[in-house]
């Protein structure tokens, strides 16, 4: 084996098993950077090392960065730190032009001198499924030294309810009525009257969700992805509502590239996911999922690809927060 070919299956094998350190370490398994088996994930890592494809390995040293951020006992972030640092530093020295995030220290300095206390941006962002959602909603956040919210709501959620996070990550777009449709933005809710202890499981779920992104908001500027936050923060002041599509052909290639399936698998993945986002947004709102009118931008992510966006986005909340 050749000395490059060794560095780049030692860099490959750091990253993947820091990815599954900060997981155990915040106590979730649930969407992991690397979900696939670890032979595949390891060849996808030593191809970005080799070519520098799509950003990739930004986009992942980003997820893995953010989620070390969330880690609050410093006792146990500090060493997932440093593994991080001194996995960047071997990165760089071995391609230089490769693109990573920057450092994962001071987001909250950043923040705090860019939006006062009283006065929170909140992102919302929906997205079709294989536009690159996650990435550009990770990008936007770091950009604007901001918190970032997806699937740690989950367990956020499995705090408040009661329930497991992978009951919660199973089945919080499966819901089967459509009573709760309007409590998410009623004065009920927000004043605390109902409690989700004598629901159904899958409302429980909602009004878990609901609870926790209304605190998040109530203390901190963020971006969050999904679970119908922009609708649940309806008449909020600062909160920017964003929608990411893009074509069927480049979400179909993108998640065939990154899940390892057929044009027919990805498809089909594609359509499923789709239909439960729309269903469980219609279900909880009585509105249309992606409907143009519900949004304060709509935007084509594979127009200008994920980095681009995330860019332009970064620039217009930039000019929201001034106005």
């Amino acid at each position: 084996m050749k000395k490059s070919d060794e560095q780049e299956r030692n860099i490959a094998n750091r990253l993947y098993n820091l990815d599954k350190k900060v997981y155990e370490t915040t106590g979730s398994t649930l969407g992991r950077v690397f979900p696939s088996s670890p032979s595949f994930a390891l060849e996808k890592i030593i191809d970005a090392l080799k070519i520098n494809r799509e950003y990739f390995l930004k986009n992942e040293m980003t997820l893995i960065a953010n989620m070390i951020g969330t880690i609050r006992d410093e006792e146990k972030a500090a060493p997932l730190k440093q593994e991080y640092d001194e996995l960047e530093k071997d990165i760089l020295a071995y391609n230089p032009t490769i693109i990573l995030p920057h450092s994962i220290d001071n987001n909250d300095a950043v923040a705090s001198r860019r939006f006062s206390s009283d006065n929170h941006l909140i992102i919302c962002i929906s997205r079709q499924f294989g536009t690159g959602g996650h990435t550009i909603g990770f990008e936007l956040a770091q950009r604007l030294g901001i918190a970032y919210y997806d699937k740690k709501l989950i367990t956020l959620a499995a705090q408040k309810s009661g329930l497991s996070d992978e009951f919660i990550a199973n089945n919080e777009q499966r819901v089967r009525n459509g009573f709760m449709q309007n409590l998410a933005a009623s004065a009920a809710y927000s004043s605390g009257f109902f409690s989700s202890q004598y629901l159904p499981l899958s409302e429980s779920i909602f009004i878990s969700e609901a609870q926790v992104i209304r605190d998040i908001a109530a203390k901190e500027s963020a971006v969050i992805v999904g679970r119908c936050a922009d609708y649940i923060l309806t008449g909020r002041d600062n909160t920017i509502n964003v929608f990411v599509y893009a074509p069927r052909e480049t979400r179909v290639n993108r998640i065939m590239a990154r899940r390892n399936l057929s044009e027919a698998e990805a498809l089909k993945a594609i359509t499923t996911s789709d239909k439960e986002r729309g269903n469980h947004y219609f279900r909880y709102t009585d509105q249309k999922w992606g409907k143009a009118q519900n949004y304060d931008i709509c935007i084509n992510s594979a127009l200008m690809g994920i980095e681009k966006t995330a860019e332009m986005l970064t620039a217009m909340a930039k000019i929201e927060v001034r106005a």
